[in-house]
C-alpha cells in the first residue's frame, strides 16, 4: 500500500459530460447499482410520470432499463440545478435547498426520493417530460472501453459530484473548488475570479498542463486571467502523447473531452451524442499512458463532471459549503426564483482509477471530484511531512476525502504487469490514437447539422473572445452546418489572436 502511493508522481484527470453512474456502471457486479444478485432490476428502482400520486393503472411506473451499445439519448435533460435538479430528485415544484431541507417538495413522493427524473421537463421552451430515456442504464460489457476498464482497474461507486447542477459550476468546483461568483447561474457565462488548482501548484513548486483535442478552451475560458492565458492551456491532445513519449509530462494533466461538432466525432460523452467517440478518446488516452515510461508513476482517473439530468438512485449527501455566506437564489428559466446554500452534494457520477498500483475492485468510499484536489494537495505537501500545513483552495477540498484512500483499500506492493491495451470503435473518431488526433473532417461531416449542445458549448466560449465584432455580444445567429460553425469559430480566434494548437 505504501510503495503504491508514493509511487505516484503524475496525475492524469480526463473529465467527460453528463452521465450518472447508475446509467454506466449501475450494472456492473458488486456496485451499488441498479440490479439485484440475480440480474434483476431492483424493484424499488422507478419513476412515476406523477410521482406525488401511488402507482395505478393511469400512472404506470418506468423501471431502471437496460439498454446497450447502439442505444443514443434521444435528446439532453434539464440539468440546471432549480428546475432540473431539484425537480429530478425531490418532485414537482422543488425549487431550492437550503439548510438541509429542499424548498417548495411535495409533501410526498413515489418513489419517496429521486422521484423526478422522468418527470422533470426537458427544458422551459419545450415543456415536455425527460421521459423513460432518463431511467436507462448500460448492460453490463455493453461498453466496449468503460467496462472492460471497469472490470481491470477501480470503480468508484459513491462519488458525487459537487453540486446538483449543470456543467460550468461543476466544473468551477473541478478548477476552483468553489462556484465562487459564477455562483449557480444557469446561463454559463461570466469568469470565475476564484484561485485554481493550477495556481496552487505553481505555488508548490510543480507543473501543468490542461489539453484538449479542439482548439476551443471549454474548460478554461471562464478562469481567471492567470490560469485563462497560460501557455499551458489549450495545448493539443497530439501534444499530450508527444509528452509522454518525450519525458515532458507536468505533475498535473487536465484532458478536456470536446471536439468536432458532429455526432460521430463528439468526445465529450454528452447526451444526445453517442458514447462510442468518447470511449475512443478514453481508450486512446489509456492507451498512450500504458505504452509510456510514465505508467508506473501515473495515475489516470476518469471522471464526469455532473449527471446530466440522468437516473441514479442513490440520495446525494449533505456537503461542507466552499465558503461562508449567505444562500445564494437566482431566477431560473421559468421565471421562479431558485435558491441554494451549497450544503448538498450532487448525484452520483461514474469514475474509474486507473493505475498499475491498484487491483481490481469497487471502491465504496465516499468522494467527490474535489476528493481529486484534495488527493492533489497531499501530493504537493504530503501530511505526514515534519510541520506539514496543509494546502487548500476551500472548505469545500478541505474536507473531501482524498483517493488516496483508494491506495489504502486496494494498493499493491508490486506493480501489476498484466494491464493490457483497450479496444475503441471502428468508424468514429480517434481509433488511431493520439498522435494523429481527430483527423481532418470530411465533406459528408462538414455538411451536417452540429450537435446542439456543441453550438451551446461554442459559443459559450467564443463570446468571451476579444478583438471581434462580435466579443462581448451574445451570439445570436444560427449554423446549419459544421462548416458554418467551425469558419465562425476560426474568425473568432483570429480576431483574438488565439492559435490554433491542435493540428485539425
Amino acid at each position: 500500500m505504501s510503495n503504491a502511493l508514493s509511487a505516484i508522481q503524475n496525475v492524469v484527470v480526463l473529465m467527460f459530460e453528463n452521465r450518472s453512474f447508475d446509467h454506466i456502471f449501475g450494472a456492473l457486479p458488486g456496485v451499488n447499482g441498479v440490479l439485484l444478485p440475480d440480474g434483476q432490476v431492483k424493484p424499488n428502482l422507478y419513476n412515476l410520470p406523477d410521482p406525488t400520486q401511488p402507482p395505478s393503472a393511469t400512472n404506470v411506473p418506468v423501471y431502471s432499463t437496460g439498454v446497450d451499445t447502439a442505444y443514443k439519448l434521444p435528446h439532453d435533460f434539464n440539468h440546471d440545478f432549480g428546475d432540473g435538479m431539484m425537480p429530478d430528485l425531490f418532485g414537482p415544484g422543488t425549487t431550492g435547498f437550503v439548510d438541509g431541507k429542499p424548498i417548495g417538495a411535495p409533501t410526498k413522493t413515489y418513489p419517496a426520493t429521486n422521484s423526478g427524473f422522468l418527470s422533470s421537463t426537458v427544458f422551459a421552451a419545450s415543456g415536455q417530460p425527460q421521459g423513460p430515456s432518463a431511467m436507462t442504464y448500460f448492460a453490463y460489457q455493453s461498453l466496449q472501453v468503460l467496462h472492460t476498464l471497469a472490470d481491470n482497474f477501480v470503480v468508484c461507486d459513491n462519488w458525487f459530484c459537487d453540486m446538483p447542477g449543470h456543467t460550468l459550476p461543476n466544473r468551477c468546483f473541478m478548477h476552483c473548488a468553489t462556484t465562487g461568483n459564477v455562483g449557480i447561474a444557469d446561463n454559463d457565462s461570466g469568469t470565475i475570479y476564484s484561485p485554481t488548482i493550477f495556481q496552487l501548484i505553481e505555488g508548490c513548486g510543480q507543473t501543468w498542463k490542461m489539453y484538449s483535442p479542439l482548439s476551443g478552451q471549454f474548460d478554461s475560458y471562464w478562469l481567471n486571467d492567470s490560469s485563462r492565458l497560460s501557455p499551458n492551456t489549450g495545448i493539443s491532445i497530439e501534444q499530450f502523447a508527444a509528452d509522454l513519449k518525450n519525458g515532458a509530462l507536468p505533475f498535473y494533466s487536465f484532458l478536456m473531452c470536446w471536439t468536432d461538432y458532429t455526432a460521430k466525432r463528439d468526445s465529450s460523452m454528452h447526451p444526445a451524442s453517442p458514447l462510442q467517440p468518447g470511449e475512443n478518446y478514453l481508450a486512446a488516452v489509456y492507451n498512450a499512458l500504458l505504452a509510456s515510461p510514465y505508467w508506473q508513476n501515473t495515475l489516470l482517473v476518469v471522471t464526469f463532471d455532473e449527471n446530466g439530468g440522468i437516473y441514479d438512485h442513490v440520495v446525494p449527501l449533505a456537503a461542507v459549503q466552499p465558503e461562508i455566506g449567505p444562500p445564494q437564489t437566482i431566477t431560473n428559466n421559468y421565471g421562479t426564483d431558485s435558491t441554494f446554500d451549497f450544503t448538498l452534494l450532487g448525484p452520483r457520477i461514474p469514475v474509474l482509477l486507473i493505475s498499475p498500483w491498484l487491483a481490481h475492485g469497487v471502491d465504496c468510499t465516499q468522494y467527490r471530484n474535489t476528493s481529486i484536489l484534495r488527493f492533489l494537495e497531499d501530493l504537493l505537501v504530503p501530511p505526514t511531512s515534519p510541520n506539514a500545513t496543509s494546502v487548500s483552495l476551500s472548505s469545500r477540498d478541505a474536507t473531501a476525502t482524498s483517493i488516496a484512500e483508494a491506495f489504502n483499500k486496494l494498493g499493491l506492493t508490486t506493480p501489476r504487469i498484466d494491464c493490457k491495451p483497450a479496444e475503441g470503435y471502428p468508424g468514429y473518431i480517434w481509433y488511431d490514437g493520439l498522435e494523429n488526433g481527430p483527423g481532418p473532417l470530411t465533406a459528408e461531416e462538414a455538411a451536417e447539422p452540429p450537435m446542439p449542445h456543441l453550438v451551446d458549448a461554442a459559443k459559450m466560449y467564443l463570446t468571451g473572445l476579444p478583438g471581434h465584432a462580435d466579443s462581448g455580444k451574445p451570439i445570436t445567429r444560427t449554423f446549419d452546418t459544421v462548416a458554418e460553425l467551425n469558419s465562425y469559430a476560426a474568425e473568432r480566434e483570429k480576431a483574438a489572436g488565439v492559435s490554433r494548437q491542435s493540428k485539425h
